[in-house]
């Protein structure tokens, strides 16, 4: 049985417990299952929490520029994006509540596709001073 890593109670755009409220359309199979229906796919969700410290959040224009200057180069044959809503309690009590975005990538798995991934957060981090984007990856069985 794998561990999660535990994640730091930290301001806004961290912690969006909301994997299991999505509903999702991709039936998951492990590496020793073989796919009745598609192929086997790498599924990567990332997860962006759109409020800044001491700024605006992040705006619908700003989002939608970073998704074309940033995650359609790195993926053109197509991403699902939609809003979430996210919250997690400190530690004081306090609920915070986040709007969110939430890209779906299908890829093979390549390394180059994990680095990719990778430059996306670290840019949109940077780009929009957060702490964190959180990075969820599965296997999943996929036909089109």
């Amino acid at each position: 049985m794998k561990t999660l890593p535990v994640l730091p109670r930290k301001p806004a755009s961290l912690h969006l417990p909301l994997l299991l409220a999505l509903g999702l359309t991709v039936t998951a199979c492990g590496n020793e299952d073989a796919c009745a229906v598609g192929s086997e796919l790498h599924r990567t969700e990332l997860f962006f929490g759109l409020d800044r410290e001491n700024a605006e959040p992040v705006s619908e224009a700003e989002w939608q520029d970073f998704v074309d200057t940033s995650v359609t180069p790195r993926f053109k044959d197509g991403l699902t994006m939609f809003d979430a809503d996210g919250q997690y309690q400190m530690d004081n009590g306090e609920l915070i509540h986040e709007n969110s975005k939430v890209i779906v990538l299908l890829h093979d798995g390549a390394p180059e596709r994990s680095t990719d991934i990778d430059t996306i957060r670290e840019e949109y981090k940077r780009r929009f001073d957060q702490e964190s984007v959180l990075r969820v990856d599965t296997l999943s069985c996929v036909a089109f």
